[in-house]
């Protein structure tokens, strides 16, 4: 399953080299299935620099991946009840940290994508809200199909954005959240203390 999960966030990787081209020409299902039928030509384009420098490999998704994920949403869900007890600064710190430590963890999922295949499922109806849409996927592996979803919604700007992953009956929100609730409490809710060890405990 966290194999699963890897190969989603890879996705997401993927998808925001394609965001500000079809965002505002396409609807949320069309946008990420337009994403997934580039995967082939990105790995192929991005695999070389990886290997031969890392760092600016990273740096080019870190700078690309900002458009398409709503980190401050997200880690504003992570934090849940602590954000209100934070300060301006610690939320926008723990923002930053959470972001760096997806790039750290999953950038390397990149390279290893190969076999697996991620099919977009056509919508069951028309959504009743123009400016949010659920997108149904399916995580094809050797051995097993995982269902999935993306929560996206358009912001002011007219972009699709992602605020939540659902693979197989998991919310990584939540669990990342959950993951933050158990430091918290380790840290004796030192949040200074937690934000400082999110990189390296998650």
């Amino acid at each position: 399953m966290k194999v699963a999960i890897n190969k989603v966030i890879f996705c997401i990787f993927l998808m925001q080299f394609n965001s500000k081209f079809y965002s505002e020409q396409l609807n949320a299902h069309e946008y990420v299935e337009k994403a997934h039928n580039d995967i082939v030509e990105i790995i192929q384009n991005k695999s070389i620099l990886f290997e031969d420098d890392p760092d600016k490999f990273k740096k080019e998704i870190s700078e690309a991946f900002k458009p398409i994920v709503d980190f401050k949403l997200i880690s504003r869900y992570v934090m849940g009840r602590y954000s209100k007890q934070a300060t301006k600064d610690q939320i926008e710190t723990f923002s930053d940290v959470f972001e760096k430590s997806l790039l750290d963890t999953y950038t390397s999922t990149l390279i290893e994508f190969k076999d697996e295949e991620i099919r977009v499922l056509k919508p069951d109806s028309e959504s009743k809200h123009k400016d949010k849409a659920i997108v149904k996927i399916e995580i094809v592996t050797s051995t097993k199909v995982y269902p999935g979803r993306y929560s996206m919604y358009l912001d002011k700007e007219s972009n699709w954005k992602i605020r939540n992953i659902n693979i197989n009956g998991m919310n990584l929100a939540k669990i990342f959240r959950n993951q933050f609730y158990s430091l918290m409490e380790k840290k004796e809710e030192d949040i200074e203390k937690v934000i400082k060890s999110w990189a390296t405990s998650v």
